[in-house]
């Protein structure tokens, strides 16, 4: 059996840009970082699935709080106390050489990030207050946006407001990547038009693979290559091939098209959505599965340079330029 795959997966650094542990969490307190779970993430499946750096998700579903900014300060309160208790096999970082340290003492890094424009509470204060809690990007909109940025689910001409644009700013100002998976097509575009910063989209897929709101028009994804950002494949099968079911050969065919459209492998990354999705791709059914993609794409005629750009070093690049 040639296992050059597994060589190329163990000398990658694996970053994963989209995990929502704490969703899973929240709703199952036996659910710990630190303990085997019943669901998508855990420190045994992360050290499994080679996983060296991990976006972890606050998020809050808009209907069920009135207190987002608060609600989502708790959260990350909840999740330091759990990494706390990973005993420093896991560490927070907050910029490209906090990372690599982390990597280099063979720990994992976790980074905080926060998904929805609810989360800051119509305050530009609260931006640095997430900041200043480590904070490294912002998912602009969630499924429904808010009054300053549509969201997937919202009306397609809802656009980016005044307000938004002043979000907009003070991310650039602080160091703060912006992620435009779940905005809509008006905002999306609107965001485009307004700055020539570099954006991201941390877990989508293209559109002309599976017509879904929540993937990336061909436009899109090569404005977003033209800028130097990276998307993240993500592992929801809705959003892969429109069923209830999927294969890896699904997350690759996007990987593939991706590629073929922007002409390199350049902006293409991970972001899985895991634990905050219900249905997996067959082969991808946890954290520890990360090997199984670079396998399949190995065996899709990738190289080991390829590889290791898409399961971490585009991530880290545009890591780097932003949050220093």
């Amino acid at each position: 059996m040639d296992n050059t795959y597994k060589k190329i997966h163990q000398s990658s650094i694996v970053v994963d840009l989209h995990n929502d542990y704490l969703e899973e969490r929240v709703h199952h307190p036996e659910h710990r970082l630190f303990s085997n779970s019943k669901h998508h993430t855990d420190l045994t499946r992360l050290k499994a699935g080679g996983v060296n750096v991990q976006f972890f998700v606050i998020w809050t579903r808009p209907d069920e709080h009135d207190d987002h900014f608060s609600r989502a300060m708790e959260l990350i309160e909840l999740l330091e106390s759990d990494v706390a208790e990973c005993n420093g096999e896991i560490e927070f970082a907050r910029n490209y050489n906090d990372i690599i340290s982390v990597v280099n003492r063979e720990k994992i890094a976790a980074v905080l990030c926060l998904e929805g424009g609810q989360l800051i509470g119509n305050s530009i204060d609260n931006i640095d207050n997430f900041y200043e809690r480590g904070m490294r990007y912002l998912t602009l909109a969630w499924n429904y946006g808010t009054e300053w940025c549509g969201g997937a689910k919202d009306e397609d001409d809802k656009g980016l407001s005044p307000f938004g644009k002043e979000v907009i700013d003070r991310l650039i100002k602080l160091g703060v990547m912006i992620d435009v998976s779940h905005v809509n097509e008006k905002s999306l575009q609107d965001i485009l038009d307004y700055t020539d910063a570099t954006v991201i989209a941390t877990h989508s897929g293209a559109y002309n693979v599976c017509n879904h709101k929540r993937n990336l028009s061909d436009e899109h994804i090569k404005e977003i290559a033209r800028r130097g950002g990276v998307i993240g494949s993500v592992f929801y099968p809705s959003f892969l091939n429109g069923t209830d079911q999927a294969t890896i050969a699904d997350v690759v065919a996007h990987i593939n098209y991706i590629r073929k459209l922007t002409g390199s492998v350049d902006h293409i990354s991970l972001g899985s959505d895991y634990d905050g999705i219900d249905l997996v791709p067959k082969g991808l059914e946890n954290v520890s599965k990360f090997p199984n993609l670079t396998k399949a794409l190995y065996e899709e005629g990738y190289s080991a340079d390829e590889i290791s750009k898409i399961l971490g070093l585009n991530a880290l690049r545009v890591f780097m330029t932003i949050c220093g």
